[in-house]
């Protein structure tokens, strides 16, 4: 398969690091890189998993590789220590462990390399024991077979973890809360409470496998933006991909609503990504007349109602009836709902089309994919658009118009040079030459040397 089909076959519209074990992967390198702009991260492990003492040969040949070919040296890392593993989300591991290695010696990454939303590329030999083996940490999609069967390219896909008790996470949790405050945990889930001297409460929703894992800081999501408004903030924490379907978080909801604890303050917004995105929407229901701001959500899992929807069969199982079940009903009893969103993305339009009450507002983001946040952060117009949405002042005239900056940014711009090369490939070239003659982007500028 070629680097472009690998990519596809990740179904991240986002990625922020790809790490390569061993050095087998540096054209599918070049194109991450291309594609998303993500940090490359070549691990220097030998055939048993160890670290040399020594820099392997290859590294300084794929380092200088990248280089030539126009990546920052900056945008390059080489892990050549233990301690520089760390959960990256896109792995790969071609010609080595599982092929010419021994499958077993690439537990350390396996265990300590692979958040929620982390995926591997893999060549497995047949009959080096990688399928049952890798059984144990995740799932297996046989993408393409060589060498007359006996060699597969394999995506591997992690099991999500289960819901847990992070015992660090609650030391964090209770001293944010301080004596004002309040954490409360159950079930794998946990609410904390931060107070402060404003009449506006921002509610939000996170993972806390993402919290602690991929964020520096370790707090939940939208924490320093909230506190830099001096906003209230009531944090809903899920220890795994549960889509907060826990009769716990449920009643804790009930609670908080029965004992007119939303009733303190002036504003309440519920505010949320994707899982986090449907809880917001859907726990709006305990407080009718808050705003919700959800970034690319999910209206509900239940296969009776949605069931096109195939990317989180993690939770199938769980039971999304009740008064908090369908997001798309639920939040029909908000003052106003913000929803932001890439119509190009069928599953996430499928979503943002159940909501169909007259309190929505729904604003396209075309060609920004489902973590479309991370798009808007980086080209920085992120910060005024959600303290416009959570202010309740965010129109979509503003919106439109701070999205204009777009037009300068390397993704979108490879985006629609690539949906146009498919079926108009003179308009390709005219915005090929267009975006040239203001700058370089690299995808852009090999894909007009292929027209």
């Amino acid at each position: 398969m070629a680097p472009a089909d690998l990519l596809d076959a990740l179904g991240r519209s986002e990625v922020a690091s790809f790490a390569d074990l061993g050095g087998g992967a540096r054209d599918l390198a070049l194109a991450a890189h291309g594609r998303w702009d993500c940090e490359i991260v070549l691990v220097d492990l030998d055939r048993k998993g160890q670290f040399p003492q020594i820099e392997s040969d290859w590294v300084a040949g794929y380092r200088d590789g990248l280089i030539a070919q126009g990546l920052d040296p900056a945008c390059i890392r080489v892990v050549c220590s233990d301690k520089g593993l760390k959960p990256w989300d896109v792995i790969a591991n071609l010609n080595g462990f599982g092929d010419r290695w021994k499958i077993k010696h690439m537990a350390p990454v396996l265990e300590r390399c692979l958040h929620s939303d982390s995926r591997m590329l893999i060549d497995i030999r047949k009959g080096s024991g990688a399928f049952p083996f890798l059984k144990d940490y995740g799932s297996t999609v046989i993408l393409a077979e060589e060498q007359g069967g006996d060699l597969r390219r394999v995506l591997f896909i992690p099991n999500p973890p289960a819901p847990v008790h992070d015992p660090e996470w609650t030391k964090i949790a209770m001293q944010l809360a301080g004596k004002e405050g309040f954490f409360r945990e159950k079930a794998g889930h946990s609410f904390l409470y931060v107070p402060r001297s404003s009449d506006v409460l921002v509610v939000t929703f996170d993972n806390l496998d993402i919290a602690m894992n991929k964020r520096a800081e370790r707090r939940p999501w939208g924490f320093e933006f909230i506190e830099k408004q001096g906003w209230s903030m009531l944090g809903a924490m899920a220890g795994g991909w549960t889509w907060y379907r826990e009769p716990w978080v449920w009643a804790e909801f009930d609670r908080l609503r029965d004992e007119g604890f939303f009733a303190r303050f002036r504003r309440v917004v519920f505010y949320g990504a994707s899982m986090g995105g449907y809880a917001a929407a859907a726990f709006s229901g305990a407080c009718p007349g808050a705003d919700v701001v959800a970034i690319s959500p999910q209206s509900t899992l239940d296969r009776g109602l949605v069931p096109w929807e195939t990317r989180y069969k993690t939770a199938w199982d769980r039971d999304f009836s009740g008064p908090y079940g369908d997001a798309a009903q639920v939040s029909g009893a908000a003052r106003r709902v913000t929803i932001l969103y890439d119509p190009y993305e069928p599953l996430d339009a499928g979503h943002v089309a159940r909501f169909a009450n007259p309190n929505v507002l729904k604003l396209r983001a075309p060609l920004m994919g489902h973590r479309l946040g991370s798009s808007l952060h980086q080209m920085g117009i992120l910060t005024p658009i959600i303290l416009g949405a959570l202010d309740g002042t965010l129109t979509a005239e503003d919106f439109y118009a701070r999205l204009r900056a777009r037009r300068d940014f390397p993704r979108y711009q490879r985006e629609l040079f690539e949906r146009a090369a498919r079926k108009h490939p003179e308009l390709a070239r005219r915005l090929g030459r267009w975006v040239l003659a203001r700058g370089e982007n690299r995808a852009i500028r090999q894909g007009m040397a292929a027209l």
